[in-house]
């Protein structure tokens, strides 16, 4: 069997996949972890880019004597106590009276920001934090609020340039490096995230998120030792985090550590039983060691879980095909195919499993993966007519 290769990795705020051979013909294997080809980076990390202890409203302030300006101040302060108890659509009327009182308090500006990305009412909340800039050029923490308003708005590229305005201000913003890193990731630009957590991580070791981003973006790279090493300390900050243990397994199954890998796995679906991803990826591990009736029983925990899950169907096909179940290969390929016409990998291993049950249109299935863009297809062209 060929060494898996891994095509997926997930951030902590942000969701990772690999293939293996078998016999003659090198039937590939998906793990979610790892990518050396194009597919799309997921971030199971899942973190809530808005969590309310980022995004807490500014402190309660003093009213003045000013009429005027003392019901702002009032409005202001019943805003922010709604606020921080979630009570959102509330507070933000409470900043617009208090802006329509006092037309130039930033404050209120940048509070009504925070309350309308809780709305996900983003590109107002962009202009709120653009007035709050235009009050108040020095405001690293509203460049930093409008860049998380552009990101969740889909403007990736002026989220970044906001990010880097918000550390250009304030050096001490782990949270921006931290974001502009994760955007960097997210355009296979390593080693520019690896400087973004590296920065973020100098200003605060205790965030586990920034060790396990940092892991996934050295695991990109190559540096698989690196990786565990920050996925460890990761655990070492906060033992209560699931996806940290897959992506630990992940390394260590890339590092060739079989068991360690399988360990790590169980120990992130120990944390969480509904973790189909850990399920798939403990089950490439255990066909790699040569347990297919626990790759088998993985894979289809996995599919019980999601049965959308087109990997856990490839790579259940690949269990299929050693144990010459042909028939049940192509079904399973037939399965991740309807869930994703473009899956170049499901194309390939239907081919092969059709050749063994001497079925012509195995050559279609072979050009089909060759022009989605798989190398690995294309030496089984030459067999084709």
């Amino acid at each position: 069997m060929d060494n898996p290769i891994d095509c997926n990795c997930w951030l902590s705020t942000i969701q990772n996949r690999d293939s293996a051979g078998s016999c003659a013909r090198i039937f590939l294997f998906l793990d979610v972890n790892t990518q050396p080809m194009n597919y799309q980076i997921y971030f199971p990390l899942l973190i809530a880019i808005f969590s309310l202890s980022q995004l807490r409203a500014q402190d309660t302030i003093k009213a003045t004597t000013l009429p005027p300006a003392q019901e702002a101040e009032l409005a202001y302060n019943s805003g922010t106590t709604k606020f921080n108890s979630k009570q959102y659509a509330d507070a933000l009327l409470d900043f617009n009276k208090a802006i329509e009182l006092k037309p130039d308090f930033e404050k209120a500006f940048y509070n009504r920001g925070l309350a309308r990305i809780e709305l996900f009412m983003n590109k107002a909340a962009i202009e709120d934090f653009t007035k709050c800039i235009a009050l108040n050029p020095g405001a690293d923490y509203a460049f930093y609020s409008r860049g998380e308003a552009k990101e969740a708005d889909g403007d990736k590229d002026g989220a970044a340039m906001d990010y880097v305005q918000a550390t250009n201000l304030n050096p001490k913003s782990d949270k921006a490096f931290y974001h502009s890193g994760v955007l960097k990731f997210e355009k296979a630009d390593y080693a520019g995230a690896i400087g973004d957590f590296d920065k973020a991580i100098a200003i605060n070791q205790s965030d586990a998120y920034y060790w396990n981003d940092r892991g996934s973006a050295k695991r990109m790279k190559g540096d698989i030792d690196g990786a565990i090493s920050d996925y460890n300390q990761a655990i070492k900050v906060n033992p209560g985090l699931a996806f940290v243990y897959n992506n630990l397994g992940s390394a260590r199954k890339q590092k060739g550590d079989l068991k360690g890998a399988i360990e790590s796995y169980t120990t992130a679906l120990n944390m969480k039983t509904d973790y189909y991803i850990a399920y798939n990826n403990r089950g490439t591990a255990k066909m790699e060691s040569g347990d297919l009736e626990g790759a088998m029983s993985d894979f289809n925990r996995a599919i019980q879980l999601k049965s959308d899950y087109a990997f856990a169907y490839v790579n259940r096909s690949a269990v299929r095909y050693k144990q010459r179940d042909y028939k049940g290969a192509v079904q399973d390929c037939d399965k991740a195919i309807q869930i994703n016409s473009n899956y170049a990998e499901a194309y390939l291993n239907r081919g092969i499993a059709k050749e063994m049950l001497r079925d012509n249109t195995s050559c279609d299935d072979f050009r089909t993966a060759s022009s989605l863009g798989l190398k690995q297809a294309d030496q089984y062209l030459g067999d084709c007519k």
